[in-house]
């Protein structure tokens, strides 16, 4: 049935009054099981073959991906998922300076699909993400500045009302791009940039008030990376216990993420994720710092079972710590790209099977058993007992709860608790 018990009442009064639980991100954290990235699509960009102005909301697609869904989200809350990465792309969607007004459709669209995670009754992550603007050179570094307030004042104030279970993630993997040191932990241009731009972030985010002075709040290390020039030159705000550190790691990278020559198909050993890990808790951990790996992935090699024990085996290592970690899905199975997909958003069949079952038995015993609330209206009934012989609720695939009390009542009818 849609809702079981009265926990789940609770969930849903939470979810429809926006209360935000006034607790630390170390806390926070702890409620975060498995993650999924919405990758390639609204984070997609086609600048060249698109008329944004014509169509705002046509790049949710344009690198292939099809639609998002409710129903998505829905089957992935299922699996065992219950944070939702939602990579975006502001990009072309949003005017000129002084304003860089964003494009209402734009707005709305991206509403839509943090609402579609946050009816699981599970967590969203709301980024920047592909951006241009922002390249970590000191040379664009004022202009970042102006962008990067407009934009997040008014993603906090489309937001403003909604609880804990938002957050927002100030920047994605902000480096030098093209530059030698892009992908080698930085320099002091690239870790100075990035660190006035979070210290932007938050303080942007903190002066909108209201539910925002509360917000969990990511901020990156340069290019999001666990090298130990960019943890060692990492600022992390003080007095203030509600951020996370944002972190990347295709980890071992020949077998997860190389694409070229040395790339390996088989996992055999888990040195190089020992590595990534004790760096992350002898820098954050054990200090009392919170942090989120937002992405990790293995690209498909067909060598599922490979990439069930290598799940299985850095889960549990991230586990042990507190660590949660977002799997990477751009919805690429095959070609010569980067084959991260994991589930068929058309279908919804889950194509590997296997490395979704290495990541929830890395997890052990620390995920929850939940009760996943269909939220499709917030409208309540005062308690009566039910006494449809009718059974609407088979046809949908629920049991009849005849003579329980009315708990909730949609489009569909009247809902009752059983246990």
């Amino acid at each position: 049935m849609k809702i079981l018990n009265t926990l789940s009442l609770l969930s849903l009064a939470v979810i429809g009054s926006k209360a935000m639980k006034n607790i630390s991100s170390k806390e926070l954290v702890k409620d975060l099981t498995i993650g999924w990235s919405l990758g390639n699509t609204l984070d997609a960009t086609c600048f060249e073959t698109l008329d944004y102005n014509k169509n705002p909301i046509a790049s949710e697609t344009c690198w292939g991906n099809v639609k998002t869904t409710q129903e998505l989200y829905y089957k992935l809350s299922d699996l065992g998922f219950n944070t939702f990465r939602i990579p975006t792309t502001w990009s072309g969607h949003f005017g000129d300076a002084p304003d860089y007004k964003i494009n209402d459709q734009w707005l709305k669209r991206v509403r839509e699909i943090v609402d579609y995670a946050l009816n699981t009754g599970g967590y969203a992550i709301l980024n920047i993400h592909h951006e241009t603007w922002n390249h970590a050179f000191q040379k664009n570094l004022d202009s970042a500045k102006k962008i990067l307030v407009a934009i997040w004042k008014q993603i906090a104030a489309e937001f403003a009302d909604y609880d804990e279970h938002l957050i927002f993630e100030g920047m994605n993997e902000p480096r030098k791009v093209g530059d030698a040191n892009e992908w080698n932990g930085g320099d002091y241009e690239g870790w100075s940039f990035v660190n006035e731009m979070n210290d932007l972030f938050v303080k942007t985010i903190r002066a909108t008030g209201g539910n925002n002075a509360l917000r969990h709040l990511m901020i990156p290390t340069y290019a999001a990376c666990v090298m130990d020039n960019a943890v060692n030159n990492f600022k992390f705000p003080s007095g203030d216990d509600k951020v996370i550190v944002s972190l990347h790691s295709y980890s071992p990278y020949n077998f997860a993420l190389n694409n070229g020559a040395g790339a390996i198909s088989n996992f055999n050993d888990g040195s190089e994720i020992d590595w990534v890990m004790n760096i992350i808790n002898s820098n954050f951990i054990s200090k009392g710092i919170p942090v989120i790996i937002g992405e990790f992935g293995a690209m498909n090699r067909n060598n599922e079972d490979d990439r069930e024990r290598w799940a299985e085996y850095y889960i549990k290592k991230a586990t042990s710590l507190g660590i949660p970690c977002v799997i990477w899905d751009n919805g690429y199975f095959e070609g010569e790209g980067e084959r991260f997909g994991l589930i068929n958003r058309s279908t919804l069949q889950v194509v590997y099977p296997k490395l979704v079952n290495g990541l929830i038995k890395g997890l052990g015993n620390s995920i929850k058993t939940r009760t996943t609330v269909r939220k499709t209206t917030t409208t309540t009934s005062q308690s009566q007992p039910t006494n449809d012989n009718s059974c609407f609720s088979v046809n949908l695939g629920y049991s009849c709860c005849n003579g329980c009390e009315v708990v909730y009542t949609d489009s569909d009818g009247k809902w009752g608790v059983e246990n």
